[in-house]
C-alpha cells in the first residue's frame, strides 16, 4: 500500500482502524527505511485499550466485564527479599524486644540504618507492573510477587533513618566492598555519628539490622 503511494490514514481506514494511523505512520517510516517491517506480537499480555480496539468496542465497556463481570482488580506486583525464616524471625523477635523493653522516648531516639546492594543492570516502571486478580491472595498465583536474589550484581548504598528523617547516604563505588577497617573510618566514626548527632543530638541508639543495639 505503501508503494501504492497510499497516505497512512488512507492504510489505517483500509485496515478498518484496527491500528491506529500512527502506528501505520511508524511502519511506513521503518519500511521506508529498512524495506521490511516487523509485525511480531510482544510477550506482555494486551492492555484494555488494544483489547478493546481489537473487538470493536470501547475501553470503557471493556472495564465494566473486567471489574464488574469477572470482579478482577489491579495490583501492583510486589518486589520482596529472599528472607529465610531465621532472618523474618529475628526482626520479629527485635520488634517484641523494642515494646516491652523500651520507652516511647527511648524509641523515638533509635537511629535504623541498613547497607544494601542495588542492581548495576537496569530497573523496571513499577507503576506499569500490575496484575488483575479477584483478590490480592490471587496476586501470588499471577506471578504478582517477584523474589529476588539479597545479593545480585550490585553496588552498595548506606543509609540510616531516625524519626526526625533520613541521613545522607553513602554511595560506594562499583565493586568495592563493605571490610571492617572503611566500616570504622567511613561510616561508622566520621558519618554515621555526625548523621545521629544532626538528627537526634547526641543522645541516640545506633541499631543496625541483626546486630545488638548500640547507645
Amino acid at each position: 500500500m505503501t508503494d501504492d503511494g497510499m497516505s497512512s490514514l488512507q492504510i489505517a481506514k483500509e485496515l478498518r482502524k484496527v491500528v491506529s494511523e500512527r502506528t501505520v505512520r511508524r511502519w511506513q517510516i521503518l519500511y521506508r527505511s529498512v524495506g521490511t517491517i516487523d509485525l511480531k506480537i510482544p510477550p506482555a499480555r494486551r492492555s484494555a485499550r488494544k483489547l478493546a480496539n481489537s473487538l470493536g468496542v470501547s475501553k470503557g465497556t471493556i472495564g465494566r466485564i473486567i471489574h464488574d463481570d469477572l470482579h478482577l482488580h489491579v495490583y501492583h506486583a510486589t518486589i520482596q527479599s529472599n528472607l529465610k525464616d531465621e532472618h523474618k524471625q529475628g526482626r520479629i523477635s527485635f520488634a517484641y524486644w523494642v515494646r516491652k523493653s523500651l520507652r516511647k522516648q527511648d524509641q523515638e531516639k533509635i537511629l535504623l540504618f541498613l547497607e544494601k546492594y542495588f542492581e548495576l543492570d537496569g530497573t523496571y516502571n513499577c507503576e506499569n507492573d500490575r496484575v488483575s486478580t479477584a483478590c490480592q491472595q490471587d496476586v501470588n498465583e499471577h506471578k504478582g510477587i517477584r523474589w529476588k536474589a539479597k545479593f545480585p550484581k550490585r553496588i552498595m548504598i548506606w543509609l540510616a533513618v531516625s524519626k526526625n528523617g533520613r541521613s545522607i547516604p553513602i554511595i560506594f563505588k562499583p565493586g568495592e566492598t563493605l571490610t571492617h577497617e572503611n566500616y570504622i573510618k567511613i561510616v561508622l566514626a566520621p558519618h554515621a555519628l555526625s548523621e545521629g548527632r544532626r538528627l537526634l543530638d547526641d543522645d541516640f541508639i545506633y541499631q543496625q539490622d541483626n546486630t545488638t543495639p548500640q547507645a
